[in-house]
């Protein structure tokens, strides 16, 4: 029994030791948001983040367990070969999802999770993301890092199987007992509540307790997660008492609306990656958005917005349909939600509006297309719709190819009409069709240099419209899709701040303080139009004397809550602010909490509503 023993403390160990080098690798990967975060709880990222190791190596060690007790009866398993491979299928895996998820909690500030999957259904969208890396020499290392491994491990296995002949009952027994103590580190101890994330959270630094995370262990446990999103995990009081709790922040206020307004074109450009944090800023000498930092004098600015959650998918529907972000699942991956969300597009269709939605990717990616089918849209334009030369980025047709597309278009367009341009030249990899004027190869320079890009050409669009005849009978909405963790910020609320303008005929120049949301857009656009919001029950117009200033996002497994005296940004996991200003209190996080509760639970039940885009 002893050589199986020593063999089952080696290959325990390695399994640790590996997820130990695999730490160290993240916090190397990422020591740029470190650098911003702190680096000061090194040791106690290590020493709390054991516990998920070694319950994550107890995982992979019963299987062996199981193998060695069949191996005991049946021979031919007392090999090398099925130990070999066991252990080829899980290394390759591993080894792989260390390299994405360092690369990517820089661009997105949290672990790989099983959301990421629905990606992978579009490859070349997938690939457009991560080509901005050194994928060459990425893929080079981890291939012979996989190789080098692989050999160690085998030379390893080698030095202990096959087993000498011992007792069958007495190993059997032995096996059988040690798989059943392996229960204890498998769910991180003998207390109540067996190990989660926020078992080896231990610091008010939010980087330190995600670099404590072991990936593989949060990886598989999001995946189970995916699997019961029919139920609320999010539940912190009666039901009945969150809505009451939360009735007056989603109060509307003016729901009697003039016959006397005239009905308007609306163009609405959502910006991709478009942050607040870029305006009014220099980078290297250069100021990054000089069009829009006048633009926005030109006409009605709101300055305190946030987006609803992290991704375009959100983005969309947050604009489009008033509707929240959901933190560990996204509405548009199932088509039977969406189908009962109220759409701006459904609203003006009814009365007559040509309706457009022009993108110069795949809608396809995330599955956009199937949320924007249900919304009558007259017309979509996709990277199908661009010669080949035309498509001269990763994702498709660059902004300025769009944006001359749609320049033209407009001139044929029936009126009113509503018309949608996603754009796409600020998502990684960051490249642009023209020379560089924001230099350097960093992550950071590319961003906000393809953010320089787009502004020169939406301000080429916004004089094209200009001199268009039915400018003044128009009203073009520019906003982000969502924000942005570059450039860097230690106020983690930044990162969800976007801006909101509005030009147009009749649009007076001012600038509104209020806080808002990104969801609150459908409401103050039909307000303006002189059209109910009754449908968009999240979405409030922010123009209205009435109106109470607050905004809410969330994030993979948390949420954010602003309002005009306080903000808050609240992480799920280790039940606890991650970031505080101004007045935070206990009724701030019980109204974050309640709004998350109240909806998710809306999101659960959407596929039990009637569709909204009957005629």
């Amino acid at each position: 029994m002893k050589p199986r023993l020593s063999f089952l403390a080696a290959y325990f160990f390695f399994w640790v030791f590996l997820f130990i080098l695999g730490r160290v690798f993240f916090l190397w990967i990422t020591y740029r948001v470190g650098e911003v975060a702190g680096f000061n709880e090194c040791w106690g990222v290590f020493r709390h983040g054991l516990l998920m190791d070694i319950s994550t190596a107890t995982y992979f060690t019963v299987p062996v367990l199981i193998l060695m007790l069949a191996g005991t009866w049946i021979p031919i398993l007392n090999r090398r070969l099925p130990f070999v491979v066991y252990s080829i299928l899980l290394l390759i895996p591993v080894l792989l999802l260390y390299v994405s998820d360092g690369y990517s909690y820089n661009a997105w500030g949290h672990h790989l999770e099983a959301g990421v999957l629905r990606y992978l259904q579009n490859p070349k969208e997938a690939w457009a993301s991560v080509s901005n890396l050194p994928v060459g020499w990425i893929f080079l290392g981890v291939i012979i890092t996989i190789l080098l491994i692989i050999i160690l491990t085998v030379r390893g296995i080698r030095r202990f199987i096959p087993f000498p002949p011992a007792n069958r009952w007495w190993v059997s027994l032995m096996i059988v007992l040690l798989a059943g103590l392996a229960i204890i580190p498998m769910r991180g101890g003998v207390q109540l509540a067996p190990i989660n994330q926020s078992s080896v959270y231990f610091s008010e630094n939010n980087y330190a307790n995600q670099s404590a995370i072991n990936p593989v262990w949060n990886f598989i446990h999001s995946v189970k997660l995916e699997r019961k999103s029919e139920v609320n995990p999010f539940v912190f009081m009666d039901m009945a008492k969150a809505k009451e709790l939360i009735s007056p922040l989603l109060l509307k206020q003016d729901q009697l609306l003039t016959d006397s307004v005239k009905r308007k074109n609306v163009i609405l450009v959502v910006w991709e990656s478009f942050t607040e944090k870029v305006l009014d800023k220099d980078y290297h000498g250069v100021e990054i958005t000089p069009r829009f930092n006048q633009l926005k004098k030109e006409g009605l600015y709101f300055s305190n917005i946030y987006a609803t959650g992290d991704r375009t998918d959100k983005g969309i529907v947050g604009v489009l349909s008033g509707y929240p972000s959901q933190p560990i699942n996204s509405i548009v991956k199932f088509p039977n939600k969406t189908r009962s969300l109220p759409m701006l597009t459904n609203v003006l269709a009814r009365d007559g509006y040509y309706t457009g939605f022009y993108y110069g990717g795949e809608p396809e990616f995330a599955n956009i297309k199937s949320y924007l089918l249900h919304g009558r849209l007259d017309d979509i334009v996709d990277v199908n719709s661009f010669s080949e030369s035309d498509r001269n980025s990763k994702w498709g047709a660059h902004d300025g190819v769009v944006m001359q597309f749609l320049l033209n278009k407009l001139k044929t367009l029936p009126q009113p009409f509503f018309a949608t341009w996603l754009t796409l030249s600020s998502h990684e990899p960051y490249e642009t069709p023209v020379p560089v004027v924001i230099k350097g190869n960093d992550d950071v320079s590319k961003f906000l240099n393809s953010l320089h890009y787009t502004d020169a050409v939406l301000k080429q669009f916004v004089d094209g419209c200009r001199q268009m005849p039915w400018w003044n009978n128009t009203i073009l909405v520019i906003v982000a899709d969502h924000g942005h963790r570059y450039p860097p910020d230690p106020m983690e609320s930044n990162q969800f701040r976007i801006p909101l303008l509005l030009l147009g005929g009749g649009i007076k120049p001012q600038l509104v303080h209020k806080v808002g949301s990104q969801t609150d857009l459908a409401a103050t656009l039909l307000h303006i139009l002189g059209y109910s919001s009754e449908a968009f029950h999240y979405s409030r117009n922010i123009l209205s004397p009435g109106y109470r200033p607050w905004a809410w996002f969330s994030f993979v497994n948390g949420f954010g809550f602003i309002t005009d005296s306080s903000k808050l940004v609240y992480d799920n996991v280790g039940k606890r602010p991650v970031f505080q200003s101004g007045k935070v209190d206990s009724l701030t996080i019980k109204y974050g909490k309640a709004l998350q509760q109240v909806f998710y639970n809306d999101f659960l039940h959407r596929d039990s509503l009637p569709a909204t885009n009957k005629n």
